[in-house]
């Protein structure tokens, strides 16, 4: 039994060594946690090692190899590990893979990333030469594994399976995977399980030039339009936005229902220009993402987050693959669970030559998030008695003082070629007596935009939102997929979707009509 043990501890130790600096070799987010990965390693080897039936040995080579060939190929064309409609959608849509995927294997960065892979799998299936000893307890183990995530991802409302984690080893991260297209995407697929109809839309044609060179989008963290002075709230929080339109009178400025009631939920539905739930399909081809379409019209992609990189996985629904230039605050040697603040993003905005070429640029705050008022000094704090809401209210201030500074620095520009679009991905409901989000409160989904251009041709394109006494966010998104040159009407402001915990829906969502409530609609399975 020592032997075995010896072997199965090398062999966990070389594979693990292997993935570490395949990830150093390609730039890859490093691991998390390597104790937590060597034992993943070891446990799925080990179950390997000691299964006494054949038919189980294929299954447990098979999460292994889809976990590094599968899971390398996928991150070498798509920057991220694959998730579970991923994998439903390699076998749905086959024929645009292997038209798509074939010609691209003989390019010398994947055939590295794919004969490495064959180095860890024939690695991984040597160990079986000095087997000697099996067990039904290792087969048992793991089919106990695996039945479990299928239950789980199921029933889950969490992420897992359906984002990917670049810090998670491959086989984790593949492990969720594989649970959540077995137990949820083909379930849903095939038995028609979920209440809502799948959205779809094609990619929008290319009709035009770009209207503007320079699209800056300023992506709000938990920012309430009920605290924002501009809206009519007592404090005064917003003095830059509140006194925009006598500055500059074609600037819009608008309270709008977000996308969603979280962040998971709203920032994949924006960035894809998703108007309805159960998207999700939608968004993982991509076809009307934000990014992928401002770079087939010509534009580099940028998106600088000051949120920790721990909390982002959601980055490969809002198109990391079609984001050139990727920041968070690990770029500044900070941890993966640090956040910083938002004025820290300026720089780096600075560093990007708006005069040469075009530029979709997403700033991305950290803002409102709790803990509220984390990144402020105590001479940034607006409001100082250190209550809850005066930590939210200073923080809502933070952000007008940001947008202002964005605003005058291109106003400075000596090419006015530029548009400034903020907004927020949810709000907040935070009172002297409360403080929470994601419930049914009108704080929680009532979200401010601000949508500014020098550019005449932009200013005509603003003008029809002028009428809307509340704006969506998918205006947002279909104005800017408007600017980008395709064919993609602009949303009304006459009605919409808000949806609540799950992307498809299935945990309810709201229908808005102009003027009225918002209107919950719960699938069957949600009640």
């Amino acid at each position: 039994m020592k032997k075995n043990c010896l072997i199965l501890v090398l062999y966990s130790a070389l594979l693990l060594v292997s993935e570490i600096f395949y990830r150093s070799v390609f730039e890859i987010t490093p691991l998390y946690r390597y104790g937590e990965s060597y034992l993943i390693i070891f446990i799925v080897l080990s179950l390997f090692y000691f299964a006494k039936y054949r038919i189980s040995r294929i299954f447990i080579a098979f999460l292994f190899i889809s976990s590094t060939l599968f899971n390398n190929l996928h991150q070498a064309v798509y920057l991220n590990w694959i998730n579970g409609t991923n994998y439903y959608l390699m076998f749905k849509e086959w024929h645009e893979v292997m038209h798509f995927g074939m010609p691209m294997l003989f390019t010398s960065g994947i055939l590295v990333k794919i004969l490495w892979s064959l180095f860890d799998i024939a690695l991984f299936l040597s160990i079986a030469r000095f087997r000697r000893q099996t067990s039904l307890i290792a087969d048992s183990l793991f089919y106990i594994m695996m039945i479990y995530i299928f239950v789980r991802s199921f029933s889950t409302t969490q992420e897992f399976g359906i984002t990917s984690n670049p810090g998670y080893s491959r086989i984790k991260s593949n492990y969720f995977a594989l649970g959540n297209c077995i137990g949820r995407v083909l379930p849903y697929e095939f038995f028609n399980l979920s209440d809502i109809p799948v959205y779809s839309a094609k990619t929008p044609e290319k009709i035009s030039l770009p209207k503007v060179k320079n699209i800056i989008f300023i992506m709000g963290e938990s920012a309430s339009a009920n605290n924002f002075s501009a809206f009519g709230y007592q404090r005064n929080t917003s003095p830059f936005l509140a006194n925009i339109q006598n500055q500059e009178p074609s600037a819009i400025l608008k309270q709008a229902y977000s996308a969603g009631l979280m962040t998971a939920i709203s920032l994949p539905t924006l960035f894809n220009a998703v108007p309805k739930p159960n998207g999700q399909e939608q968004i993982i081809t991509g076809k009307t993402n934000l990014f992928h379409l401002a770079k087939e019209a010509g534009f580099k992609t940028y998106f600088y987050s000051a949120q920790p990189e721990k909390e982002m996985m959601i980055i490969s629904l809002m198109g990391k693959t079609w984001i050139e230039d990727l920041r968070f605050p690990t770029y500044l040697n900070k941890g993966i669970y640090d956040g910083m603040n938002d004025h820290q993003l300026l720089p780096w905005f600075k560093e990007i030559d708006l005069a040469d070429g075009q530029h979709f640029i997403v700033l991305h705050q950290r803002g409102s998030h709790g803990v509220y008022a984390e990144h402020l000094s105590e001479e940034e704090k607006g409001f100082k008695s250190g209550s809850v809401l005066d930590d939210y209210d200073s923080t809502i201030l933070n952000t007008d003082q940001l947008i202002e500074k964005v605003y005058r620095y291109l106003k400075a520009q000596p090419n006015q070629d530029w548009v400034l679009i903020y907004t927020s991905d949810h709000g907040q409901y935070v009172t002297d007596k409360y403080f929470n989000q994601g419930t049914s409160v009108e704080p929680n989904y009532n979200v401010p935009i601000f949508i500014y251009s020098p550019e005449k041709a932009v200013q005509q394109i603003e003008h029809q939102f002028k009428p809307c006494p509340k704006m969506y966010h998918q205006q947002v998104a279909t104005f800017i997929i408007d600017l980008l040159g395709f064919n993609m009407p602009i949303s009304s402001c006459q009605e919409g979707t808000i949806n609540s915990r799950l992307l498809t829906g299935d945990a309810g969502y709201y229908e808005v009509k102009q003027g009225e409530k918002p209107n919950l609609i719960l699938p069957k399975k949600a009640h």
